[in-house]
């Protein structure tokens, strides 16, 4: 017996909600919402790519299916999710309200995170028979002793078969367990060594070609080195990659597939960094800033991924603020909020979805001589856009919403532009 966790396989292939958000934050909380649910209409969050299951950009974990995917798993859904429709692109959508929740989990075998997930997941067989969609619940988690509901959805090996088998696309499965002895076989390991070439090439194919390669600060393993890329037609921008940090495995969301990243930064066309002079100003500051992004958020175990948003301060602050980022009390960030040089008004970064024509520089999957290893985590490349003061704080007070709402009035590309308007101010 096997179970997959089921997500959607792109990032960027996400929906988001139009206006008003209704009953959305009860999603897979395990209750029915079909008596009260009002149909919402939805949008892609960057242009549009057809598939049979979206993420949702505003909600960990919870998915969207049109049509074709239920007719093709309907049997496995009756009474085990209830479908609440939507409508995208003047087509009718169903959010995926799992309501099958099964206290299913061996917890005096399984190994238990803080997060809401597992480290290893041991299932307990008879109270899966039969069951083909489901989340679990758990009780005995470091953050409260209250039960907690799965973020993850979990299917069997019978509807992995069936989605692989009617075509359907845009799933990604991940074994979560097996009952045969060779799942227990350990994968992505702490540090992983990533193929120079593999990167270079990945580099140079989705943000141009490789002008420069600025050295790493010292010999420390994963102390990164910075590709500089040449601007092109298609990603009219310098671009500058990491490459060192995915040798470790680091923190990651239970809703997340890996743990292996690197970061990206776009900077004007005109920036004419080098290797020699990128300490000159006015951009001397960036690469200090991945490095450190690096080395003391990304390697000191701060989980990164989309919309998250990392302000510039000292180690106590920024962990606080880390917290204040997944509480919901509302409690707005510690107003000792740097900005990173004195020729720069940028004070942090908050992690974007990638330029749309780099939607497939997103992730790299992981090759060993060349080939790509099924199973392996892939790496994940993560842009970095920088904020300002006020827009942070925003973010704190008013919400990740509110924050994305502003950025976006002057259209997705404008974003990027180095001159462009405080959004707050």
């Amino acid at each position: 017996m096997k179970i997959w966790k089921m997500t959607n396989a792109v990032d960027t292939k996400e929906l988001d909600v139009v206006k008003e958000r209704g009953l959305m934050d009860n999603i897979g909380k395990g209750i029915s919402l079909g008596n009260q649910w009002t149909t919402l209409e939805m949008k892609h969050t960057y242009g549009e790519d057809n598939t049979d299951i979206y993420g949702i950009t505003s909600q960990l974990a919870d998915m969207v299916i049109n049509a074709r995917a239920i007719e093709v798993l309907k049997d496995y859904l009756v009474n085990k999710v209830e479908l609440l429709p939507v409508k995208y692109n003047n087509e009718e959508y169903y959010v995926m309200n799992v309501i099958n929740i099964l206290d299913c989990i061996d917890k005096n075998s399984s190994i238990a995170d803080k997060y809401g997930g597992f480290k290893n997941y041991i299932f307990i067989e008879e109270e899966i028979n039969n069951e083909h969609i489901f989340k679990t619940i758990s009780y005995d988690y470091e953050l409260t002793e209250l039960p907690i509901i799965s973020s993850q959805t979990f299917v069997s090996e019978k509807f992995k078969q069936r989605v692989e088998e009617a075509g359907l696309e845009g799933f990604r499965f991940r074994l979560a367990w097996s009952s045969e002895p060779e799942a227990y076989v350990e994968r992505n390991p702490r540090i992983r060594v990533t193929d120079r070439q593999d990167a270079e090439t990945h580099i140079s194919t989705f943000y141009g070609p490789i002008q420069h390669m600025i050295p790493a600060d010292s010999n420390d393993a994963g102390d990164p080195e910075i590709y500089i890329t040449e601007p092109t037609v298609a990603v009219p921008y310098q671009t500058l990659v990491s490459f060192g940090n995915s040798y470790f495995r680091g923190m990651t969301p239970a809703s997340l597939d890996t743990g292996y990243a690197e970061i990206v930064m776009h900077l004007p066309a005109n920036a004419q960094l080098t290797k020699e002079n990128w300490e000159n100003r006015p951009l001397g500051w960036v690469v200090p800033m991945m490095r450190h992004f690096v080395k003391e958020i990304m390697q000191r175990g701060y989980f990164i991924g989309q919309w998250l948003v990392f302000p510039n301060q000292s180690e106590e602050d920024l962990a606080d603020t880390y917290q204040e980022m997944f509480s919901e009390t509302g409690v707005p960030a510690h107003t000792q909020i740097l900005a990173y040089d004195d020729s720069t008004s940028y004070c942090g970064v908050m992690i974007v979805p990638p330029l749309p024509q780099c939607a497939e520089a997103l992730t790299m999957p992981y090759r060993d001589a060349g080939k790509e290893m099924e199973g392996e985590w892939p790496i994940y490349f993560h842009t970095l856009l920088p904020l300002y003061r006020e827009e942070i704080i925003h973010f704190f007070e008013q919400g990740r919403d509110a924050l994305i709402s502003k950025l976006m009035v002057n259209g997705v590309e404008a974003v990027y532009q180095w001159d462009r308007k405080n959004s707050c101010l």
